[in-house]
């Protein structure tokens, strides 16, 4: 089903409130694509949930102190 105006105009309203960051699998790398999807319908978590928890996990490790805001 097509987006409505307002839903459009939504979309791009809080599009500029949120950060993408993008990983891009190529032909050679295929077979870790395939393996993380395997993990990913496993245990039932999005690729951006899972991504998001790896990032915060490493961050806390490494003891990045989060921003003063």
């Amino acid at each position: 089903m097509a987006m409505t105006e307002a839903q459009k105009r939504y979309e791009k309203k809080r599009s500029k409130d949120c950060k993408t960051y993008a990983i891009k699998y190529t032909p050679v790398d295929m077979i870790e694509s395939d393996r993380l999807q395997v993990y990913l319908k496993f245990v039932g978590l999005s690729a951006n949930a899972y991504i998001k928890n790896l990032i915060r996990q490493d961050l806390d490790e490494k003891k990045i102190p989060y921003p003063e805001v």
